[in-house]
């Protein structure tokens, strides 16, 4: 029996991290994460260039992590920003990590190559058009509408560099 218990342990442990879908009212139950989706304002005149930019065919994927400062920071904001847009335009799916076991575990998703949380995944007609890692560059409507505009020419990462 121990010798099972053991290989229990040792086998949840080298599983690494899980990874669990979760939902807005998930992700707004922490009184923290909602006061800062509440005190957010999001600026008028960003809300119509968002509408008509949405197009077609966009999703996004978001990977988030409870314990995870830049997420409790950038999520909520997130979540406001998506609440501007009718449902029925965009897809979007919330996924919440658990903290690496191991210094040497480099992705939380690894055929996805997320490695930090927030990382916001843009998808227009099941393709790649950007990335939000971590801390937007300018603001988190600024990089959206960016990456909505660009068309994914320019994936955007942590240093804003042109990874495609």
């Amino acid at each position: 029996m121990k010798k099972i218990f053991i290989f229990v342990i040792i086998f949840v442990v080298t599983l690494g991290f899980a990874l669990e879908k979760t939902n807005r009212e998930k992700i707004l139950e922490d009184p923290e994460w909602e006061k800062n989706y509440a005190e957010y304002e999001l600026e008028d005149a960003y809300i119509e260039p968002l509408n008509s930019g949405i197009g077609e065919k966009l999703s996004i994927e978001v990977y988030l992590a409870f314990w995870c400062g830049d997420s409790k920071e950038n999520v909520p904001i997130f979540l406001k920003i998506i609440d501007q847009i009718d449902p029925n335009r965009i897809k979007v799916n919330y996924y919440s990590v658990d903290r690496k076991p191991f210094r040497d575990v480099k992705y939380f998703v690894e055929d996805l190559k997320v490695e930090r949380v927030p990382t916001f995944i843009f998808y227009r007609d099941g393709q790649e058009i950007g990335r939000i890692i971590e801390q937007p560059q300018l603001s988190m409507i600024e990089d959206f509408l960016e990456i909505i505009f660009s068309q994914g020419f320019n994936k955007v990462s942590p240093d804003r560099k042109n990874t495609t």
